[in-house]
């Protein structure tokens, strides 16, 4: 190739994928000609010399290259091929009506062909959290275009999650520009405040924005709610400022629940109670019944492996049982479940098991929930991991 660039032949199946949109390209099927280091910029070639488009090299793992663009390759570089899918991916995000003081998710990887990558923005604090070794090595360079595309002036890295374990990468958590670790962002009629370091995933779950806000919709006025794993209490904040009488938050991480108070400080709310402590040790306690009942529990299926499988059922099963044995005819519940590992057909399943457990009929306010506009997908199924259902119990 003229580039000048290593150039990755990519064969078979690989070569078919990347044809139809993929963004990844396993090692098994590519052979690799010229030095590359971790990051570099790669031209992609088929079985019979054609060329397909340029990636990122990834020296280890199952993953060879991330793909970048297909067809042609509008940059010299690495960093400068990058920063061009950043900025479409801004412009999409502005496209979609986010921005200003709101949350959002600028990149969400193989969505936005930026495999391995993911970019949330609060506000003036942008979150950049990598898998990959391709990534690992280009953040530092990254955060002045992220800030300069969002108007963010800190960016923080927060590779912690699982998924670099399994690759052999370890957990990075630090400041590449600026250094505020809070800042307040505003969804709907409310404010949250997000703290980038000590909260969990980035700071906040914006992939439920769209389910607190049609959570608020269905609030007539005078509702009892019951808000379980509420973390900093999105789902319940949004039906107080609604019109519910009173707000009950069950969470037990101590981070969250300062945060919590804030947050209710911060949007007015007088009517609630707090609820610290273990879901399973307070929901047989409570007394009385909801109107409104939201279970957002962590992913409790970690691996596709049948055991984990079963244990990780078994605990969406007891939490959803639970939660609906303090529902009564009339009431609403939200359920939702954030493991990959659970798909949608078998989340029904366990939701219309834990209904009939309580002693209660039901019937499904439209199908099952998904991510919002920000999350872009093209297809790629282990983005698709949230799940939520609207319950009207009769």
């Amino acid at each position: 190739m003229s580039s000048g660039r290593a150039l990755v032949r990519v064969g078979g199946e690989g070569y078919r994928r990347v044809l139809s949109g993929s963004s990844i390209v396993f090692r098994k099927w590519v052979s690799a000609r010229g030095l590359t280091v971790a990051g570099s910029l790669v031209d992609l070639e088929g079985p019979r010399g054609d060329y397909v488009g340029c990636g990122l090299w990834e020296p280890h793992g199952p993953v060879a290259v991330r793909v970048l663009f297909r067809g042609s390759c509008p940059a010299s570089d690495a960093l400068e091929a990058v920063v061009s899918r950043l900025e479409l991916a801004f412009r999409a995000r502005r496209a979609m009506g986010f921005g200003g003081e709101s949350g959002y998710r600028l990149v969400n990887s193989d969505g936005d062909m930026l495999s391995g990558l993911i970019v949330d923005v609060y506000n003036d604090v942008a979150v950049v959290q990598s898998s990959s070794y391709a990534f690992d090595s280009l953040v530092n360079s990254l955060a002045p275009a992220i800030a300069e595309l969002t108007g963010a002036g800190h960016v923080y890295e927060k590779s912690t999650q699982r998924s670099r374990i399994d690759i052999g990468l370890g957990p990075r958590a630090r400041w590449l520009l600026g250094g505020k670790p809070r800042t307040v962002i505003r969804e709907g009629d409310a404010v949250f405040v997000v703290d980038v370091v000590r909260g969990q995933k980035t700071g906040f779950f914006l992939d439920q924005r769209l389910n607190r806000l049609e959570t608020a919709r269905l609030v007539s006025g005078g509702e009892r709610v019951l808000d379980a794993f509420s973390y900093t209490g999105g789902f319940g904040i949004h039906a107080a400022l609604a019109g519910a009488s009173r707000v009950f938050f069950l969470e037990e991480d101590p981070v969250a629940l300062e945060l919590l108070r804030e947050n209710l400080r911060l949007n007015r709310v007088s009517e609630y109670e707090i609820l610290p402590g273990s879901f399973w040790e307070t929901i047989n306690r409570l007394e009385g019944f909801f109107d409104i009942l939201v279970a957002d529990p962590p992913a409790f299926i970690q691996s596709d492996s049948p055991e984990a499988k079963r244990k990780g059922a078994k605990a969406y099963l007891r939490a959803y049982t639970g939660l609906a044995s303090k529902a009564k005819p009339g009431s609403i519940a939200v359920l939702s479940s954030c493991s990959y590992f659970l798909g949608r057909r078998e989340f029904v399943k366990l939701v219309s098991r834990s209904i009939s457990s309580a002693g209660h009929e039901y019937r499904m306010m439209g199908s099952v929930r998904g991510l919002p506009p920000d999350h872009s997908l093209r297809g790629e199924e282990y983005l698709e991991y949230l799940k939520t259902a609207f319950l009207l119990i009769e």
